[in-house]
């Protein structure tokens, strides 16, 4: 795959992140509203993305969306997440290092 057909996502969210305080500074809306509830769009864009790079194993990217998935229905009221749910870090934290290990291997 060409690295020019790739989407550049630090400039996306640039554009994301400007877009909202722009809105948050003309009284258009409030950024740390957004911010607080679609922060787990994040989780599964990055889990898209990372399915994008055909990984040797799809089950990372897939609990990324899973986590993502779970978080904003939670944070948009349509799931309640049991205490349980709120354990969520430990999910960060494994796909963080499952992410890391497997780049740092697989570099040529």
């Amino acid at each position: 795959m060409a690295s020019s057909s790739r989407i550049p996502l630090s400039g996306l969210l640039l554009i994301a992140l400007g877009a909202i305080f722009l809105a948050d500074q003309l009284g258009v809306m409030s950024a740390g509203q957004v911010l607080r509830t679609w922060w787990p769009a994040a989780l599964i864009v990055a889990g898209l993305l990372h399915l994008r790079e055909g990984p040797s194993t799809p089950i990372g990217p897939l609990v990324l969306l899973a986590v993502g998935t779970a978080l904003l229905l939670s944070k948009l009221g349509v799931v309640q997440l049991s205490s349980v749910g709120r354990l969520w870090p430990i999910a960060l934290i494994a796909m963080g290092l499952h992410l890391l290990l497997a780049r740092g291997g697989g570099r040529s």
